[in-house]
């Protein structure tokens, strides 16, 4: 398997397991807090979508940037492959 294969699987595992500690007690807090505001099955699924999906890019933006720190890469890049 190829060094940046790894590192894109690396990734992809660490944003997966980041995603499930986030989302499993997310979860349980919306489902409850949709329950109080008595809200129907369109009504929950709406908001449980918004979050999830603000929750999301906030969680893959910082995980990227971490992984681009991690690595020595900027703006997506692999800085040593690079042509002058």
């Amino acid at each position: 398997m190829r060094n940046s294969t790894k590192k894109a699987l690396r990734e992809s595992c660490t944003d997966t397991l980041v995603a499930l500690a986030i989302n499993v007690p997310l979860n349980f807090v919306l489902i409850s807090s949709a329950f109080a505001l008595k809200l129907n099955a369109v009504e929950t699924t709406i908001y449980l979508t918004a979050v999830f999906t603000v929750t999301a890019i906030i969680r893959k933006t910082y995980i990227r940037l971490l992984f681009d720190k991690k690595y020595g890469r900027k703006d997506g890049q692999n800085r040593q492959t690079q042509p002058n």
